[in-house]
């Protein structure tokens, strides 16, 4: 058993209640619940999560490999993943809602004990964390948080994850709210705390998540070359608004309104 204080020394949270995203915290917490998975050490479970503790761990190599080779960087530091027992247990360590099934920190993955129940979800929900982790440890917690809009935070871990973390909406509810205009705002800068989702009253998270992955998808196939010249360009610490028209050769509204038009045509 680990008889160790883990403290978290990020400073600010950026969490919804639609099921992921980083989250930092000054208090201190005892992790001596925690035993560490045989097989990986990086993996730490509570009693009654072994189940999760281990597909996480079958989970994990794919994950990375996923994050790696499709947000185009490598991991810069080593990664822990806490695996819940409960709902209770994760939301009181981390301080987020029940509903929430995975969060990050710049170092750590905690996953909720809502994934034993669905242990199908569990490769989504963990590539989904581990694509802010990269992120962050690329640009430095504070800057991901505040220079990257949240549409698009979300959306590429959502890209990258195949659906994972947007599993609460479907993709034609997802598109009849485009088609009203219901939809995220094409912002171009970050906030440090995501107090609110950016776009109109009322537009649900699931659907801002969904929403945010269909358009990061659709950049990243109908346009490889600039997408990956993007994701570059923001891990050498280039501005998101200017390196998204340098690449794209558009604002990103004007491409925002491209996709949603081949929404009409379907």
């Amino acid at each position: 058993m680990e008889k160790t204080l883990h403290i978290l020394t990020v400073f600010f949270m950026f969490i919804t209640a639609s099921g992921c995203g980083l989250v930092g915290s000054k208090v201190a917490r005892f992790t001596s619940d925690f035993k560490t998975l045989p097989s990986d050490g990086c993996i730490l479970y509570e009693k009654g999560a072994e189940a999760l503790a281990e597909e996480t761990a079958r989970s994990l190599p794919r994950a990375i490999k996923t994050v790696e080779s499709r947000q185009f960087g490598e991991f810069k530091e080593p990664i822990k993943i806490y695996a819940f027992a409960d709902t209770k247990s994760f939301a009181k360590f981390v301080n987020v809602p029940e509903v929430i099934k995975g969060a990050a920190t710049r170092n750590e993955v905690y996953l909720s004990g809502q994934l034993l129940g669905k242990m199908g979800e569990v490769q989504g929900v963990l590539t989904h964390e581990l694509s802010h982790v990269q992120l962050s440890q690329s640009l430095g917690a504070v800057t991901f948080n505040r220079v990257l809009p949240r549409w698009f935070r979300e959306g590429l871990a959502i890209y990258i994850a195949d659906g994972g973390g947007a599993t609460n909406a479907t993709e034609t509810e997802t598109i009849v709210q485009f088609q009203l205009g219901n939809h995220f705002a094409p912002e171009t800068d970050g906030a440090l705390f995501n107090l609110n989702l950016p776009g109109p009253k009322g537009l649900e998270p699931k659907i801002f998540y969904r929403q945010s992955g269909m358009f990061v998808q659709f950049m990243a196939i109908n346009h490889p070359e600039q997408f990956k010249a993007l994701l570059k360009g923001l891990q050498e610490g280039k501005n998101f608004e200017a390196e998204f028209a340098e690449c794209f050769k558009c604002k990103v509204d004007t491409m925002l309104q491209a996709f949603i038009g081949t929404l009409r045509r379907t």
